[in-house]
């Protein structure tokens, strides 16, 4: 037995209070197809009972009737299909022929009326609809052909506010959403041209007693010539939050959740659109900018995933205000960020968007309340469409090349896509292949090492790890022609990783032979500053199991100024493992001589610019001089690059250098030629 809802109980006791008629209530049960399965049933006692199968007792299932149960399925498939008033043949106790009876469907609800004359009187067909719907969940409304409602149940207060009497009297579109009555009234309009029982839907906005906008399904049935009904009879149900919530997932597949700009395939979609109106107006012009922030990483790895967010949301609002009206902006993810500008008329127009783009991105930012103001940048790529227009593929590959290309010049700078710029990038990205290649070969990748001479004992005792490339195209290739490639395509890190593997074997080689001597391995600042460095560092060295002070580790002047805090906080985790840390190039003028106090380093090395003018003039003299005092005061060692000539090896051993390098004492050359020049 299934239990009946509140809808049931009003039903049959509105049903059961007139003497000469029965009622029985039958509810649809859908399966996952939406087709109609089964259905339950109720009945009341009285006449119903006496006209009807016994087989219809309450809870019964009608598809398990033994005679007609599989047509009254059908039946009542096609009534709940239909709606509103209509006929069914139902299983008459003792008799072949079913019973036909007046039927109303609601919803998933039936009810069928039952009187000994068959039909029933209309007066009990009123009396049994206004039980059905006033209990029903959706509101029934009844409009005559000129708009104006004549019946709206009671449900309609808990929808929108409104009592009956409010509504009853009213043209329907009182309740409408002002966007949405133009529409409604054509549908209304519709349905009254169309032929008895034509059945229209639709979803529109309506408004509450108090302003609020709520969304509904409405199915309004022409029942203009329905005898006792002679109107439109329309139910609607509240269906805010599925259409809400649906709402919500289109946007959100169409647009970037951080900051509510148009995500890639929205993008794309505009794009395709942009360029083919520029192909039907020949004068017409499409631009795609391509833009990413400058310094984003670093502002997101020191002051937290927070603070990006909120810096990727003020950008995109800068964007916003920056662009022309009818322009798209999107994200793509990460700091990459895109506009789209079409019926442009020159590529001027594209310029002036691409100069405000970087104005308006290049203003401080406050992040937090009390925060430091940060200053971000940012590089542009601009593709122009031509005529007749490329693919939106073609465009965006254009601008990635632009964008490249400005990043490569430097920051805050704007480039606009040429042939000559997408052969650079095809270059470059066959480069960046081969060096994914050559990191899992083992004959491409080499070091060569370069002596470091100790000028108190004079001998060798270490040597400086030189990474070179023999490319199968290209020939020999320095670091200078494949790092900048390595640092865009994110093989910095693997790269250390090979040079780390390749230099602590070493190592362990020279101290089985007898030569143990150590190595150092210089790190740009964007290798320094990746948070996994110092544990890489480590773990290598633990895998040869070698002496922590072999292998030296060299940062750059240059490494240090990019991020001081980070710096400082990977120099103490390095040294506390017990390896040395040389600060290299010092003296070229990127950092503060107070930095000496605050990066705990152990050796400095001097550049060459200042070795190399030695004994030629008083003013290198006396910097070398000084620096090395200074080095001395403060109990940090020194080595001098750059090395030349006896007599600057000479002068460097009398002011109290303690180690020096350069080719006057060895050039870079393999293990095997390091070892052979010491024996």
């Amino acid at each position: 037995m299934v239990e009946h809802d509140e809808a049931d109980e009003a039903l049959l006791a509105a049903l059961g209070t007139h003497p000469e008629q029965g009622g029985v209530v039958f509810r649809a049960l859908t399966g996952e197809a939406h087709a109609v399965v089964d259905f339950l049933v109720e009945r009341l006692v009285g006449v119903a009972g006496r006209l009807l199968d016994p087989a219809l007792a309450p809870g019964a299932r009608v598809g398990q009737v033994a005679r007609g149960g599989h047509a009254l399925v059908a039946e009542l498939a096609r009534v709940v299909a239909v709606g509103g008033w209509s006929r069914l043949g139902l299983p008459a106790a003792g008799a072949q022929e079913p019973l036909d009876v007046p039927a109303l469907a609601i919803g998933d609800r039936v009810a069928a009326l039952v009187a000994p004359g068959g039909a029933g009187q209309p007066t009990v067909e009123e009396r049994a609809f206004r039980a059905l719907v006033e209990s029903a969940a959706d509101v029934i409304q009844v409009i005559d052909r000129s708009g104006v409602s004549h019946y709206i149940s009671p449900g309609v207060t808990a929808v929108l506010g409104y009592t009956p009497q409010e509504v009853v009297g009213e043209h329907f579109r009182v309740m409408i959403d002002p966007r949405d009555q133009a529409a409604v009234e054509q549908a209304f309009a519709d349905v009254l041209a169309a032929p008895p029982g034509a059945v229209a839907e639709a979803e529109f906005r309506v408004r509450t007693r108090d302003g609020r906008v709520r969304w509904v399904h409405g199915r309004g049935s022409n029942h203009l010539q329905t005898a006792g009904v002679h109107a439109v009879v329309v139910n609607w149900r509240d269906v805010t939050v599925p259409i809400e919530l649906r709402s919500r997932l289109e946007f959100a597949a169409t647009h970037d959740v951080l900051t509510g700009l148009a995500n890639r395939r929205l993008f794309i979609d505009h794009l395709e659109l942009a360029l083919a109106g520029a192909a039907r107006h020949r004068d017409e012009r499409v631009a795609v900018l391509m833009c990413d922030l400058d310094r984003f990483k670093l502002i997101n790895d020191t002051l937290g995933h927070a603070a990006g967010d909120a810096l990727l949301r003020e950008v995109a609002q800068r964007l916003r205000e920056a662009v022309r009206p009818g322009d798209t902006v999107a994200r793509f993810g990460g700091d990459e960020f895109a506009v789209l500008c079409p019926e442009l008329t020159d590529e001027e127009q594209a310029g002036h968007v691409a100069e405000r783009v970087v104005s308006a991105i290049a203003g401080p930012y406050r992040l937090e309340e009390d925060a430091v103001e940060v200053l971000v940048g940012t590089s542009v790529g601009v593709a122009l469409s031509r005529t007749p227009p490329q693919s939106a593929d073609e465009m965006m590959r254009a601008a990635d090349s632009a964008l490249y290309e400005a990043k490569r010049l430097g920051r805050g700078q704007v480039q606009v896509y040429s042939g000559r710029l997408s052969e650079n990038v095809s270059r470059r990205l066959r480069l960046e292949a081969d060096l994914r290649q050559a990191l899992v070969s083992n004959d491409q990748l080499f070091l060569l090492y370069q002596p470091k001479l100790n000028l108190v004992h004079d001998r060798v005792f270490a040597a400086e790890a030189l990474l070179r490339w023999a490319h199968p195209e290209h020939g020999l290739l320095l670091p200078a022609a494949f790092l900048p490639v390595a640092e865009e395509a994110g093989l910095l890190f693997p790269l250390a990783e090979w040079v780390l593997r390749a230099a602590t074997a070493q190592v362990a080689t020279w101290g089985r032979t007898g030569f143990g001597l150590g190595v150092c391995v210089n790190f740009s600042n964007r290798e320094l500053n990746d948070p996994r460095m110092p544990h890489l560092i480590e773990s290598t060295r633990a895998r040869t199991d070698i002496d922590a002070a072999k292998l030296e580790i060299e940062i750059t002047e240059r490494a240090a100024a990019a991020d001081l805090a980070r710096t400082i906080e990977t120099v103490r985790t390095v040294r506390s493992d017990g390896h040395h840390v040389a600060l290299d190039d010092f003296g070229t003028g990127y950092c503060s001589l107070t930095w000496l106090q605050q990066i705990p380093v152990d050796t400095v090395k001097l550049d060459r610019t200042f070795t190399m003018r030695l004994g030629q003039d008083k003013a290198s003299t006396a910097i070398v001089e000084a620096m090395l005092r200074l080095c001395s005061a403060l109990e940090l060692g020194t080595t001098a690059e750059g090395v030349e000539t006896a007599a600057q090896m000479a002068q460097l051993r009398e002011m109290g250098c303690e180690a020096a390098q350069g080719f006057y004492i060895g050039l870079p050359m393999s293990a095997t030629d390091l070892e052979a020049a010491l024996r």
